[in-house]
């Protein structure tokens, strides 16, 4: 949670609270692919399913393009929606070098067809991921990308003892949640689904992209219809660590439930760094007082906003704010009247208390 106050200093002046208020962060999102021949823009996160998105002919190519950076990895899902024929995953980077990801092949059961594969990308800008078929035609697909390491933007945070019950939706979807790890703690990690109709997996990615615990699958429980896995992390490195939830081999719709816990030591619970600044300007002529803040977090949150005069209070704005590792300037402008000299209290709380705090002060000339 961040607040800030805007008060004159003199007597009962002028109140304002900027707060933050950490939410569940951004689930995973489906959509259709657009009408061919357009090119789509993939981000982390997004499953593109739907009638269009298919493979009409063996030389038919549907792309993909999406924004990464050096040293970024990435994991890149397609399964085959109808159709005999394979289909295929090749990705693109800014300097027109080509990586081939895989084709699918036949499953161990059925007529559903999957790949899977993670990639440490080595250049900053757009990349393309083309999506193909060796043979046939009239073939419909499903793909996914999400980004392992730094930590996605649509990652959910957890929170340790809370269950997530969630689903992946539609096939191929991959869902991404965060939780800070210490070397003073063990965490155990636990999964599991309703039903025996499906699997799902996890696997954790330490910060800088290492795997920490490689894909964990559900499989026959111990009793009974429900399947149940569990796994210990032992951090080596203190920071955020990323838990990606898929259906791995199984291709459909899973229901899941997902906890992280402490389960030895101490584990510090989840909270923004203290990366924070703020500054402010105010135009005499014009009455606009500028606040320009800079906040760094690695939970999903919302900016709220809120001018107090006196007894009453007056919504500003709101603005929503993924995970942001490096802080990202915010600008925001409201106009009020001169009040002589107003202050700006602007600190950092999570829920163990205020992590940092910092003070401004603009005259508006009266």
């Amino acid at each position: 949670m961040r607040i800030s106050t805007f008060f004159r200093l003199l007597l009962a002046g002028l109140l304002g609270a900027v707060i933050l208020i950490p939410t569940s962060g951004w689930a995973n999102t489906s959509k259709n692919c657009p009408t061919e021949p357009a090119q789509a823009t993939i981000v982390s996160g997004l499953t593109y399913s739907g009638p269009n998105c298919l493979l009409k002919t063996a030389g038919d190519v549907d792309s993909f393009v999406f924004t990464a950076s050096a040293g970024d990895i990435w994991s890149f899902i397609a399964d085959l929606g109808t159709g005999p024929p394979n289909v295929c995953l090749d990705l693109w980077a800014p300097g027109g070098t080509k990586t081939h990801l895989g084709c699918t092949t036949a499953g161990v059961t059925g007529n559903w067809y999957y790949t899977y594969s993670a990639l440490k990308l080595t250049a900053s800008g757009t990349y393309t991921l083309d999506v193909s078929e060796a043979t046939g035609g009239n073939t419909t697909y499903n793909l996914s990308v999400e980004r392992l390491s730094p930590v996605p933007p649509d990652a959910t945070g957890l929170v340790f003892g809370q269950n997530i019950t969630a689903q992946v939706s539609p096939p191929t979807a991959q869902d991404a949640y965060s939780f800070y790890g210490a070397t003073t703690g063990v965490y155990q990690i636990e999964a599991s689904v309703p039903s025996p109709a499906n699997n799902m997996c996890f696997e954790v990615i330490q910060p800088g992209g290492a795997v920490a615990v490689g894909w964990t699958c559900t499989s026959a429980g111990l009793t009974g219809n429900w399947y149940l896995v569990k796994a210990d992390l032992a951090p080596t490195v203190d920071g955020t660590y990323v838990v990606v939830v898929s259906t791995l081999y199984d291709v459909g719709t899973v229901n899941y439930n997902l906890d992280v816990s402490c389960a030895s030591g101490v584990c510090p619970p989840t909270q923004p760094p203290c990366k924070l600044t703020d500054a402010l300007s105010y135009n005499a002529t014009t009455g606009n007082l500028t606040m320009a803040f800079s906040l760094a977090t690695p939970l999903a949150a919302t900016w709220d906003g809120w001018l107090i005069s006196g007894n009453t209070v007056q919504a500003l704005w709101s603005q929503s704010q993924p995970i942001t590792l490096l802080p990202v300037p915010v600008t925001k402008t409201h106009t009020v009247a001169k009040q002589g000299r107003i202050g700006v209290l602007s600190t950092l709380t999570a829920s163990s208390g205020i992590t940092c705090s910092s003070w401004n002060l603009v005259n508006t000339g009266k």
